[in-house]
């Protein structure tokens, strides 16, 4: 195979992937000299490598030789972003339907490093409109779909997002560790939450959470608006239901029945 190599390559980290790559396809356990055999790897980078795995958890041995198997670690990780391409195609669909129903700018947005990114994003079809990008990342403490991600996230993440510092966007966002708990517990109660000019001056949103079929949050659907366009009190009483109903239909598609 005549690959041209690339410019930043890292040796033992290719090594490692293909030596994991080939015992994750192999319906058998392999030794050191067949993973060499197989990958092209010299033996002793293959049992550096093999060695490194089961340190942390990859791959463990399982006959004489000794030979290896790949564990079920490498699922559990890959399974997160297979879980969000999920959610992208459950969402297609009643995300469209959402978008063309308001003409509004509506999106569908997960967590990733402690930030919002938007996997979807329709842009409204307002002549004065407010726009994201797809894999863009916001800030999650000041953004509608990021707050409904944290709220319902495990505690040590909202932990991380506090130790980390709530950064001052426009007038309204809220910096203080004591009104953003306050948020969180409102955004788990009231099922939404509310972005009020916290982001942008002049921009409002309203985002509701999606949920599979564990009952887990796995994303948020919303939409934002001109202060121009709608008044406060209408983000909750005019597009509030049709977001709900958007989410309920995402959160069915995945299997939940809550």
């Amino acid at each position: 195979m005549n690959q041209k190599t690339p410019t930043y390559d890292v040796p033992g980290l290719r090594a490692g992937l293909d030596v994991l790559t080939a015992l994750c396809e192999s319906s058998v356990e392999m030794g050191v000299a067949e993973l060499a055999e197989r990958t092209g790897v010299n033996k002793h980078m293959v049992f550096r490598c093999v060695k490194t795995l089961a340190a942390r958890g990859w791959v463990v041995e399982a006959g004489e030789g000794p030979k290896y198997v790949a564990t079920l670690v490498p699922f559990c990780i890959a399974s997160g972003p297979v879980s969000r391409m999920d959610v992208t195609v459950a969402a297609q669909e009643p995300l469209r339907s959402l978008w063309k129903q308001t003409g509004e700018s509506t999106y569908l947005g997960v967590l990733h490093d402690h930030m919002l990114v938007y996997l979807i994003h329709h842009d409204g079809t307002r002549d004065v409109r407010l726009g994201g990008r797809v894999g863009e990342h916001y800030w999650p403490h000041a953004a509608a779909a990021g707050k409904v991600l944290v709220a319902y996230a495990d505690p040590e993440l909202l932990e991380q997002i506090l130790d980390r510092g709530l950064k001052k966007l426009t007038r309204a966002t809220i910096t203080s560790r004591r009104r953003f708990l306050a948020e969180m517990n409102k955004v788990r109660r009231q099922g939404y939450a509310l972005d009020e000019e916290e982001y942008m001056a002049g921009g409002l949103c309203y985002a509701a959470p999606v949920f599979d079929r564990a009952g887990k949050v796995v994303a948020a659907i919303g939409t934002t608006v001109l202060t121009v366009h709608y008044p406060q009190r209408d983000i909750v009483s005019v597009l509030g239901p049709e977001i709900q109903s958007a989410a309920q239909r995402i959160s069915t598609n995945l299997g939940w029945t809550g």
